[in-house]
């Protein structure tokens, strides 16, 4: 009798723990199917993908002058929003301590990280794209970015890095600035800024004008690419014929590679460009 009545709770118990088993089964079934469709969306494509520019500063300030294509990411892969926050604000500092910019409080409005692609663009599949939110899944690009030497992809020519594109007001009114800085390093890779409220009217007094701030500018420029990149100056050249007007900046890397940066703005100086050609 006692051998029944053991088989009858046992047999119980099975049933029970049997029940709720199924109970639960769906829901630590979708809980794994989840997971796995969260670590596949957060995964790049990195066989797809062609090779990334790599660390050295001089191929990221060339890719940030030419690249043709923006993919953003949901973050960076090296640097995270507040690191590039305190960075861009240590640079705001700098450009005005130099000339650059003008000395006015600035506020850091947003920062989006991307891929800047320059070449042959793939299909969105190969970066992890999202078409509902026009965004890419940083994924396993960290690692590949970062230890990645061969900038160019053999099949292509594509080349690709990652880099924050930065929005700054200045509390001054009529002036908005945009930065890029390199995921990796975080350097500045180029800025565009608008300045509203240009007023010389004579042909005269607008080429004098122009003159005289891109000395003024440049030679600010030329003290920051020393102190904050490391380069040695060499030479510059002026360009003021033409409706968009430029100086060129030629350094040296620590290789002794030559490098060439531009700074242009339009005849009025209301809107300057520092290694960026639109």
């Amino acid at each position: 009798m006692k051998n029944r009545r053991g088989m009858s709770a046992a047999a119980a118990f099975l049933a029970a723990a049997a029940l709720a088993v199924g109970f639960f089964l769906p829901d630590l079934a979708g809980r794994a199917a989840d997971q796995k469709l969260s670590v596949q969306a957060e995964t790049f494509a990195i066989g797809k993908v062609p090779s990334a520019a790599d660390a050295r500063l001089l191929d990221m300030l060339r890719l940030a002058d030419t690249y043709e294509n923006e993919v953003y990411l949901d973050s960076g892969a090296v640097r995270d929003e507040n690191d590039m926050r305190i960075i861009a604000a240590d640079l705001l500092n700098r450009l005005s301590g130099c000339g650059v910019l003008d000395k006015t409080e600035y506020k850091v409005l947003s920062l989006s990280p991307f891929i800047a692609v320059r070449g042959k663009m793939l299909s969105y599949d190969s970066y992890g794209y999202d078409d509902t939110d026009n965004t890419a899944s940083t994924g396993d690009v960290s690692e590949y970015a970062a230890e990645s030497s061969d900038q160019t992809a053999a099949d292509n020519g594509a080349q690709m890095g990652i880099i924050w594109k930065c929005y700054i007001s200045a509390q001054q009114p009529g002036i908005d600035l945009e930065i890029l800085l390199d995921d990796r390093s975080g350097k500045m890779l180029s800025f565009g800024l608008t300045r509203y409220g240009a007023d010389t009217d004579t042909k005269e007094e607008i080429n004098k004008e122009i003159q005289e701030d891109l000395r003024e500018k440049s030679g600010g420029l030329q003290t920051f690419c020393e102190e904050y990149y490391g380069f040695r100056y060499t030479d510059r050249e002026y360009h003021i014929e033409d409706e968009s007007c430029f100086v060129r900046l030629f350094f040296e890397d620590e290789n002794g590679e030559n490098i060439m940066l531009d700074l242009e703005r339009d005849r009025y100086g209301t809107v300057y460009t520092w290694n960026r050609t639109f």
